[in-house]
Formats: C-alpha cells, sequence, structure tokens
C-alpha cells in the first residue's frame, strides 16, 4: 500500500511541477506585455493595470504550485522512511 501511495504522490508532484512551470512562463509573458507597455509613448493605463493584475494572479498561482511540490515530496519522503 505503501508503495502505492508513493506513486500516487509522486505522479501528483509531476503534475504539479507542469503546472509550476506553466504558472512561470505565463508569469514571463505578462511582465514582457508589461514592460513593453510602459515603454510605449501614451501609456495605456487600463492595459497596464491588468498586465499588473494578471502578473500578480500567475505569481500566486505560482507559489500555490511551488507549495503543492513541497507537501508532495515532504509526504514522499515521509512514506518512503
Amino acid at each position: 500500500m505503501t508503495h502505492h501511495l508513493q506513486q500516487e504522490l509522486t505522479s501528483q508532484m509531476y503534475r504539479w511541477q507542469e503546472t509550476y512551470r506553466e504558472d512561470a512562463a505565463r508569469l514571463r509573458l505578462y511582465q514582457r506585455e508589461l514592460a513593453h507597455a510602459r515603454r510605449l509613448p501614451a501609456r495605456p493605463h487600463v492595459s497596464i493595470k491588468l498586465l499588473l493584475r494578471q502578473c500578480a494572479a500567475a505569481r500566486r498561482m505560482k507559489t500555490h504550485a511551488q507549495q503543492r511540490i513541497s507537501g508532495c515530496l515532504f509526504r514522499i519522503k515521509t512514506l518512503s522512511a
């Protein structure tokens, strides 16, 4: 049973790692768009506010995924001890 739980947690961890990579890529994209928007002579304030909110949301999602990965690693380590 323990081996099955370890496999399930490992699978879950891999899915969270994929989510983390996607969130990190999304955050980088929003940050590039934000940097580009800030270089425009007539800054569209609404667009910049939206990009800032998107960056904050992507950062929260990335942090959540990292916490879930840490939790999975801890549980795997606990089960294997």
